[in-house]
């Protein structure tokens, strides 16, 4: 839950994913009491000061009942009617996102990560387990730091942070506005872009300028656990005509298929189709938009393949280049 949200999208959200627990901070109540949610099945708890009640519990780590298709998290996105959708993403699609991570890009234990993402975002998840998992430190970012784009740069630096996800428009910020603070970021080795597409003009200025630093352009949303295809610039050629959105990480399959589920060739455009271990289970409350979005796949019975919606197509190297979306 973020607290930025409005009141009405909170108490929906409250609501729809029938949640029996909320942890939260005292300075957050008085929002809390402008919901509309039942009362008596939610209970809250302020972790600034209600340690009391807390300490009551066990200090025991719990035994893990958890299997891979189990839910590991809700998250919301918006719908085009307007009235959000909860994604019910499983262990198993986190686990397979972040053990294609570790084994591609592996951490060395002199790096340091940052997490600045809200949680009601997918990549959240990715930035919060991705490193903690493997024990390397993160440092906390408030999103007032990261709205100061200069403040944000000094604080990268000064933690010496190695590797960073952020959405293509906020590297834009800060390699055309604040170019001569880039020097300072020598430590950052890995930037890593998803969310937006990534542009040509936008790629060439981050090797002029970061030079020595890999940049990876990912693909993917809420209903596929975060990210299922990649693209690593150092591989791409000088002279760049498109940055791709690449090829699929570890169990994931793509398809590019037409208006009638079949393949399109190389070079042709069609909508993208996605299957494998990153598929949620569908949404919240909602069986008709998840028969409509998760279809069964008709090349491997007794599976599904989610209806991206985004317009994609093959090129002659096996990457894929993104097109925008369907519906526009």
């Amino acid at each position: 839950l973020d607290p930025s949200y409005p009141i009405e999208r909170l108490s929906f959200m409250l609501s729809d994913s029938q949640a029996s627990l909320v942890i939260s901070h005292s300075s957050l109540a008085n929002g809390f009491r402008q919901m509309t949610f039942d009362q008596e099945q939610v209970r809250l708890i302020y972790l600034d000061n209600e340690w009391e009640i807390i300490n009551q519990e066990s200090q025991q780590n719990p035994v893990s009942l958890s299997s891979g298709d189990h839910l590991a998290y809700i998250i919301y996105t918006s719908g085009s009617t307007g009235t959000p959708k909860g994604v019910l993403g499983t262990h198993r699609g986190t686990v397979n996102g972040l053990y294609w991570l570790w084994k591609t890009y592996p951490f060395t234990q002199q790096e340091v990560c940052c997490q600045k993402t809200a949680i009601s975002f997918v990549d959240s998840v990715w930035e919060i387990f991705a490193p903690l998992l493997q024990g390397i430190p993160t440092v906390i970012i408030p999103d007032a730091i990261v709205k100061d784009p200069q403040l944000f740069i000094e604080t990268l630096a000064y933690h010496k942070v190695t590797r960073i996800v952020l959405v293509p428009s906020l590297l834009r910020l800060l390699l055309d506005t604040y170019s001569h603070l880039t020097k300072n970021l020598s430590h950052l080795k890995l930037w890593i872009t998803s969310g937006e597409a990534l542009s040509v003009n936008l790629a060439e200025t981050f090797r002029e300028l970061m030079f020595e630093a890999k940049l990876i352009n990912l693909y993917g949303s809420s209903e596929v656990s975060a990210n299922v295809t990649y693209c690593d610039l150092s591989l791409l050629p000088d002279q760049l005509t498109t940055i791709p959105i690449g090829r699929p990480i570890d169990n994931t399959l793509v398809y590019v298929l037409n208006s009638r589920l079949q393949l399109t060739p190389v070079g042709v455009v069609g909508e993208l189709y996605i299957g494998g271990d990153g598929l949620a289970k569908g949404y919240l409350h909602r069986p008709e938009l998840t028969q409509e979005r998760f279809i069964d796949n008709p090349f491997v019975p007794g599976t599904k393949l989610y209806k991206t919606g985004d317009l994609v197509r093959y090129l002659n190297d096996g990457n894929l280049e993104y097109f925008g979306r369907r519906d526009r």
